[in-house]
């Protein structure tokens, strides 16, 4: 198998041309696995039908493109909140079946500082859970239903727990049999330890309610999580280097400090392979397939010492967070294609943050489909 990793650029949140034209470069009989994250534009309220009408209109286009076989093989991963420098877009992640006409300049050496094997690629794998009904959403039974789906996400991608760079998590917020709803802060708490269980990171006798969104010790270092109105289940993209892969796409994860940590945005970068300028820009962001980034805020609201207003002022605090990551992340890469999600509950440390980087080959490979320029 090999993974391919598309950007498209949105008008709005129901635009789906350029998802469609990039569908169409792909025979649905090789797609093994189809992922979608697309950050759209949006309030992101509870409320907030801007993710939902982007969600049907890209399952309407993967329909169209492959049937409900294609869609069965399918995780729709919808984020809303393109504040700041972001451009509200798309990656499509693609796993399909080997083509020997791929592999030639797919094999070729990763980069040197790589967190991979030298014959390690990008693989990917989904889960999801069954419908996590409302009296379910924020309990343990919630985390439960979130392990067992990273856990079968990571058994689809055929990589072990340690080998996994990274597991996105989508997770209900609201009820659909019943009117049910929690805050995203503990919908996300509950899918970030749910995935912690799955990759063998906390101790399974500290996930208990009494810690939920409040032991800040408590925390996975390879995960992200966003919440959803819109979806009545957990799904799952996992993603890391598999010995054996094929492609020429490779990751890396680390976390951060704060929201002020170009560094590590640095680090990470050239972990997957990124060949960085002295100014600390990328030189080449066309190489980079995909630049993900989860931020969050301290409890007490500080940052560095000092006093901020992101727990006291009249926007959100998840739009302040989203507004400045993508400032200081794009500043690194040069561009606004780059997923950046807010609140890092049980995801980093208190105020921390996760960078994940896929870096495709230097000039010559193939591993990713150029597609609207860099991440």
């Amino acid at each position: 198998m090999t993974v391919r990793i598309d950007s498209f650029d949105t008008a709005g949140p129901g635009d789906t041309d350029a998802l469609v034209s990039r569908l169409a470069a792909y025979d649905p009989a090789r797609i093994r696995r189809l992922a979608l994250l697309v950050k759209t534009e949006g309030s992101a309220e509870v409320n907030d039908f801007s993710r939902e009408l982007a969600s049907w209109r890209a399952r309407e286009a993967v329909l169209a493109h492959g049937g409900a076989a294609l869609l069965d093989r399918t995780v729709l991963l919808h984020s809303t909140g393109a504040e700041g420098a972001m451009t509200p877009f798309g990656y499509l992640f693609a796993d399909l079946a080997d083509d020997p006409a791929d592999h030639p300049a797919d094999l070729a050496a990763p980069e040197p500082g790589a967190h991979a094997e030298p014959d390690a690629a990008l693989a990917l794998g989904v889960g999801r859970s069954r419908e996590v009904r409302g009296a379910e959403i924020g309990t343990a039974g919630h985390v439960a239903l979130a392990e067992a789906a990273v856990a079968e996400a990571v058994a689809d991608a055929g990589l072990t727990p340690d080998q996994v760079a990274l597991a996105l998590v989508k997770t209900p917020l609201t009820g659909h049999d019943e009117p049910t709803r929690v805050t995203s802060a503990a919908a996300k708490a509950v899918g970030a330890l749910g995935s912690a269980l799955a990759l063998g990171e906390v101790d399974r006798t500290a996930v208990v309610p009494a810690a939920f969104g409040r032991d800040t010790g408590l925390y996975s270092r390879r995960t992200m999580v966003f919440s959803s109105s819109e979806a009545d289940r957990v799904e799952v993209l996992v993603l890391g280097n598999r010995p054996g892969a094929a492609g020429g796409l490779r990751i890396a994860s680390g976390l951060l400090a704060d929201v002020l940590d170009a560094p590590g945005i640095r680090r990470v970068l050239a972990d997957a392979g990124a060949d960085l300028a002295a100014d600390g820009t990328v030189r080449e962001p066309d190489r980079v397939a995909a630049l993900l980034v989860k931020a969050g805020h301290r409890s007490d609201g500080t940052l560095r010492g000092a006093r901020t207003t992101v727990l006291t002022s009249q926007l959100d605090p998840d739009k302040h967070i989203r507004a400045v990551m993508s400032g200081v992340a794009g500043a690194v890469l040069g561009s606004g294609r780059m997923f950046i999600s807010a609140n890092s509950v049980h995801q980093a440390p208190d105020g921390g943050g996760l960078c994940v980087a896929v870096v495709g080959p230097a000039a010559g490979g193939t591993g990713r489909r150029a597609a609207g320029g860099g991440a």
